[in-house]
C-alpha cells in the first residue's frame, strides 16, 4: 500500500509532466488530451473526459478522453454534446461550482454516455470569471472520489484553464 509521501511524490511528479505537456501544448485539444491522460495515470481513474464551451456559450462538447470512449489514439469514440445545464456536466458548468456525486442512481441529473457508472466527479474550467468547459470523471465504484481526488483535479482543472487562456488568447508560452 502506498504511503502519503509515496502519494505526494507521485503527484509531484506528475504535475511536474503535466506543466511540461501543457506549455508544449499548441492547441486546446493538445492541452485536454493532455490533462485527461495525466488525471487517469496519477489517480487511478476508469474515464477522464474534458469538455469545452462553445463560443455562444450554450453547448458543452467532448473533446478529449480517456478511458472506454478512447476509439484510437485521440480518437473519441461517440463524443456527446451538452447544453449548459444539461446532465452532471451542464450543471456543473451552470453552477460554476465542483459537483461530486457518490451514487449516480440517486442524482436525476446524471446522464448516461458509453456506460452507467456510480460515481461522477464534475470539476468547472474557469479562468477570470469566465467559464472556459468542464473536467469531468466517472468511475464504477460507489463513493470512489474522495477529497485527494477532488484537490488533485481541482489543481489540474486551474493548470487546464489558464493553459486554455493563454492558448486562446495566442500566448505561447516556452518557446
Amino acid at each position: 500500500m502506498a504511503t502519503h509521501c509515496d502519494l505526494e511524490a507521485t503527484t509531484e511528479a506528475a504535475f511536474a509532466r503535466l506543466v511540461a505537456l501543457l506549455h508544449k501544448a499548441s492547441s486546446a485539444r493538445e492541452a485536454a488530451w493532455a490533462i485527461s491522460s495525466e488525471a487517469i495515470a496519477t489517480l487511478g481513474l476508469e474515464d477522464c473526459i474534458v469538455y469545452l464551451l462553445d463560443a455562444q456559450g450554450t453547448m458543452l462538447s467532448q473533446i478529449a478522453a480517456y478511458g472506454p470512449k478512447l476509439k484510437a489514439p485521440k480518437v473519441i469514440e461517440h463524443p456527446i454534446t451538452l447544453r449548459i445545464g444539461q446532465g452532471v456536466v451542464g450543471a456543473c458548468a451552470q453552477s460554476r461550482a465542483v459537483i461530486r456525486i457518490g451514487d449516480t442512481r440517486l442524482d436525476p441529473r446524471y446522464v448516461v454516455d458509453d456506460d452507467e457508472r456510480l460515481s461522477e466527479l464534475a470539476i468547472p474550467l474557469i479562468h477570470r470569471d469566465t467559464l472556459l468547459g468542464v473536467l469531468d470523471s466517472e468511475h464504477s465504484q460507489r463513493d470512489f472520489y474522495d477529497d485527494r481526488h477532488l484537490q488533485v483535479m481541482q489543481q489540474m482543472a486551474a493548470l487546464l484553464s489558464e493553459r486554455l487562456a493563454q492558448l486562446h488568447e495566442g500566448v505561447a508560452v516556452g518557446r
